[in-house]
């Protein structure tokens, strides 16, 4: 593994209807001429939870931009930003580590999350957040989660 694999694949919208991955990576390497590596499909390829996760993510929450992480470099399974703010450095990070049936817990270190900074560092490169934004931890279900966006995201 390069150590320029990139670490963040957006989830375009259009993936609640019609919900095809391979597309997704094509399409962000035709629009962002990647400085980084391929994405390739076998690092960031879903499990059936996860793809329900996105699909209800995406139909829900128009102002969250969706980002698969790589699944190979511990960055959590998905980073989603609110970006209701036009402001760089306003805008929340939700680093998401989806676990079935379990309780929601914010914050604290994790193994499975332990290179999220890099991650964040590359949207920042992207201009997609700042240094600066607040960063959440989130562990737990994905209704979990959900229910939680829900409550924090307008």
């Amino acid at each position: 593994m390069s150590t320029t694999d990139p670490l963040t694949l957006r989830l375009p919208s259009w993936l609640c209807e019609s919900f095809d991955l391979s597309l997704a990576i094509a399409n962000e390497h035709r629009s962002l001429g990647r400085t980084t590596g391929v994405c390739r499909f076998d690092q960031f390829d879903m499990r059936s939870h996860e793809r329900a996760f996105v699909k209800t993510v995406l139909a829900r929450r128009s102002n969250l931009w969706l980002f698969r992480t790589n699944q190979r470099r511990s960055c959590g399974d998905f980073i989603a930003i609110d970006m209701s703010s036009s402001r760089r450095a306003a805008r929340c990070a939700y680093v998401m580590e989806l676990k079935m049936g379990d309780r929601l817990v914010i914050g604290g270190a994790r193994l499975q999350c332990a290179q999220h900074r890099a991650a964040i560092d590359e949207l920042a490169a992207r201009e997609i957040v700042d240094g600066a934004s607040p960063v959440e931890l989130l562990y737990g279900d994905g209704d979990a989660v959900l229910a939680h966006l829900a409550g924090r995201v307008t």
